[in-house]
């Protein structure tokens, strides 16, 4: 299980640096450049924050009839929840409310449902790979 959410947290993380900067986009040709300035600070959440909301969810979800919709309603919460600790941040050194706290909130969203479908794709695949390697061994 921690390898596949290791390799979740890295797909996650791949995918983040398509898909954020169409959040915070500018319309200049700096596209590139703030894909990496925004990648530099959500790796480290994603493998830190992320993988820890991860396992928490699905230990959570695992007690839940509808463990794979209950996990993900976890996954997007965590994920938004992420916009606690930023706004805080903000606020402390003097930030008013602005659109960038909805903005951290969506991303947030959206990589909390990514990690979710990431991880659920790596376990049907483990899971189509054991089976297969059984059936293998039975020949």
């Amino acid at each position: 299980m921690a390898e596949r959410k290791l390799l979740s947290a890295f797909f996650t993380s791949i995918i983040s640096f398509f898909i954020l900067p169409f959040l915070y986009m500018q319309a200049d040709e700096y596209f590139l450049h703030s894909a990496f300035a925004l990648t530099v600070y959500v790796v480290p959440i994603i493998f830190t924050y992320g993988l820890l909301a991860s396992y928490i969810a699905d230990r959570i979800a695992e007690r839940k009839m509808n463990v794979r919709g209950y996990s993900l309603l976890l996954h997007m919460a965590f994920g938004t929840s992420i916009v606690i600790p930023i706004t805080f941040a903000y606020y402390s050194q003097g930030g008013v409310w602005s659109l960038q706290v909805i903005t951290a909130a969506t991303a947030g969203f959206i990589l909390g449902s990514v990690f979710f479908f990431v991880d659920l794709m790596l376990r049907k695949v483990a899971i189509r790979l054991t089976q297969y390697s059984y059936e293998e061994q039975n020949i």
